[in-house]
């Protein structure tokens, strides 16, 4: 047997002890906080280097990680085996404390290097490095001198830094959720995403690109990451946008677009979410329905251009066979452990224990179907890659600790925010601006929950201070965190994207934006209309808001685009410009804010926006009667016709 094959076996082996641990301490309590952190910290280093290893080509590589892996190994069991004098010797630890905390940090910093490439590293590094070598900077930056053996006790060996709060949040609630997520393989449901994807694309012109934002969408419930979403529905999506008339770089840019808009998605939407709801202090639970309606507005935003960009490129897609018996058939599997994880996170259950009988009810209604039941080892093996993807998101929490630990033990996160303050001039449109970028800054190149926790830590603040309420103030930041997976220059979404496609990254991640700039409007709207987090704080602006959303999101797109049921002139293209000032003048500036006429402005926009759409109604029925009528295809698109 070869050594691919036996550490395949490892890994499966590794990976299902670590899914058994984590379900266990969901049912008993085995250890206590910190010990359950260390376990877990154990399974994430395994993971992490076992793969490295399986990986590697080289004698020399392989060997590097296999040393990584045994030190990995031993300062957790010395942390594990320690706590008691670790509690001691906080900021002041021993030699062979000190020695141990050493090892831990660059066992982290190099398994965060193998999980995500080289940026979050020297992300890390940079934080780490000021929190030793800050005191040799001018004001603001600088911070009093700490001794090296406080500095690594508080990054590891203190429970701080690499422990504490972002690596509990991995180990009691991430891990499960992932693997949760994981198991849409084992149930079969792609089929049923594809159907209802075509099914839409009956309803809207946009077709084959309706089924990307509607499968997107629906993975995005239950996996709460962008590039996983782009791998798992672009691999059937892509080749049928490509097959009907989308050019590579479009195909690639909708998928990764809508992919991204996964995240926001409830009831499962990621690390992220669940440090949001540490750092506000509420339950996941009213994180997930404060988010409902953001994520509903991204997706209407993405269905949109769909829409916009078949009209501007002329794709009239063919009309597809729905497979209804399979809907019937699939739907229950996908809505049932779905609504488990929702309602138990509904009565307040904990996020851990909804995960765990999300999970068992997911894997015994695979079984009941003979067309659904996995074998155990194709059970075993999706269990394992959930636990090796929880895995990578667990090590980018770890490394997520010391950089926030450098934040807050050296007040450079309150020196930050004093710089944000001052640059902002006091004006919240600013400050949201320039949140806004720092958030796409950061988010180029490592995770989401990386991004977004150094938002909530420096600038966060300062707009609450400047009375945004928090959820909205968290929101925000959260919101344009995730979109850094399709902002050039780095976006990890499109880069996924145009390599199923085969397209040009560069014109896939401009068009990706082009097509999420609608989006990008919504945290603003929130900040202002606390409404859409379900926080009114004027019911009647707040209603009229939920109306107003949409269709100033409309406009936009279509003055983007050029196009609405048919393209634009230019008299057509100033209304679409003109209705969403006005829609975007309601939505901003409010009655407390000088301006008193702001249902009239409302109400004009409104006007402009009816106007432009009858006008586009009637240019459409002209051109309908030349149009040719779309032609069924008779074979499903996951088996194309080998003379195409």
């Amino acid at each position: 047997m070869s050594m691919s094959k036996i550490l395949d076996y490892i890994i499966v082996a590794v990976g299902i002890a670590a899914f058994g641990y984590h379900m266990l301490t969901t049912q008993v309590l085995m250890v206590g906080s910190y010990e359950h952190q260390t376990i877990h910290l154990m399974f994430v280093v395994t993971l992490i280097f076992l793969g490295a290893v399986r990986l590697s080509t080289s004698v020399s590589a392989r060997l590097w990680y296999l040393s990584m892996l045994g030190l990995g190994l031993f300062a957790t069991a010395y942390i594990y085996l320690n706590l008691s004098h670790l509690e001691m010797v906080i900021g002041f630890p021993e030699t062979i404390d000190v020695i141990v905390g050493v090892i831990l940090m660059l066992v982290v910093l190099e398994g965060t290097r193998q999980a995500w490439g080289n940026i979050m590293p020297c992300v890390i590094v940079f934080f780490v490095a000021y929190f030793f070598l800050g005191q040799y900077l001018p004001e603001p930056f600088y911070h009093r001198p700490f001794n090296f053996s406080y500095v690594v006790s508080y990054l590891s060996v203190g429970l701080s830094g690499i422990y504490g709060n972002f690596l509990s949040i991995s180990a009691n609630y991430v891990f499960l959720f992932v693997i949760f997520g994981a198991l849409l393989e084992i149930l079969r449901v792609h089929g049923l995403f594809r159907e209802l994807g075509q099914a839409a694309g009956r309803v809207f012109r946009g077709g084959p690109g309706q089924t990307a934002v509607i499968s997107s969408a629906m993975v995005g419930t239950v996996t709460g990451a962008a590039v996983a979403n782009v791998a798992i529905t672009g691999a059937f999506t892509i080749p049928y946008m490509k097959q009907t008339g989308y050019k590579p770089h479009i195909a690639a840019a909708i998928e990764a677009t809508a992919s991204t808009g996964g995240q926001l998605m409830p009831p499962v939407m990621g690390a992220a979410a669940f440090l949001m709801a540490s750092f506000i202090g509420v339950s996941y639970a009213s994180v997930m329905a404060a988010s409902l309606i953001p994520a509903l507005l991204y997706f209407w935003g993405c269905m949109l251009s769909v829409q916009l960009i078949a009209v501007r490129e002329n794709i009239r897609a063919p009309r597809a066979p729905i497979d209804v018996r399979l809907i019937f058939r699939r739907l229950p599997l996908f809505l049932i452990p779905l609504g488990v994880l929702v309602v138990m996170l509904l009565m307040q259950y904990s996020a851990n224990l909804a995960a765990f009988w999300a999970i068992i009810v997911a894997v015994v209604l695979s079984y009941i179907s003979s067309d659904t039941r996995p074998t155990f080892k194709e059970l075993a093996e999706c269990l394992s890659r959930g636990a090796v993807i929880g895995a990578q998101i667990g090590i980018a929490l770890a490394g997520v600790g010391m950089m926030a630990q450098a934040l807050i033990t050296t007040g450079m996160g309150t020196k930050v925010a004093s710089v944000v303050e001052m640059l902002s001039g006091g004006s919240l449109a600013l400050a949201l601006v320039i949140t806004m970028i720092v958030s796409i800054i950061l988010g180029l190149g490592i995770p989401t929950s990386a991004a977004y926790a150094l938002v909530a830590i420096v600038v966060v603040p300062v707009l609450i201070e400047m009375g945004v309420t928090p959820i909205s103030a968290h929101f925000f930041a959260f919101y344009f965190a995730v979109v850094s997976a399709i902002t050039p220059p780095v976006a990890l979404a499109s880069l996924a994207g145009a390599g199923i496609a085969g397209a040009d990254y560069v014109k896939t991640s401009l068009y990706a934006f082009m097509i999420a700039l609608a989006g990008f409007i919504i945290p603003f709207l929130v900040v202002y209309n606390p409404v859409l987090v379900l926080e009114p704080d004027d019911w009647a602006h707040g209603v009229f808001a939920l109306i107003a959303v949409p269709i100033g999101m409309s406009t936009l797109a279509m003055a983007i685009f050029n196009c609405a049921l048919t393209m634009f002139s230019l008299y057509e293209r100033v209304l679409a410009i003109v209705s969403t000032a006005l829609i975007v003048a309601f939505l901003v500036l409010r009655h407390d804010s000088g301006l008193p006429f702001e249902y009239p402005v409302l109400g004009i926009g409104l006007l402009i926006f009816a106007v432009l759409m009858m006008g586009q109604m009637r240019k459409r029925k002209a051109e309908t009667t030349a149009l040719p009528k779309a032609q069924p295809i008779g074979q499903s698109y996951a088996e194309p016709d080998p003379t195409r």
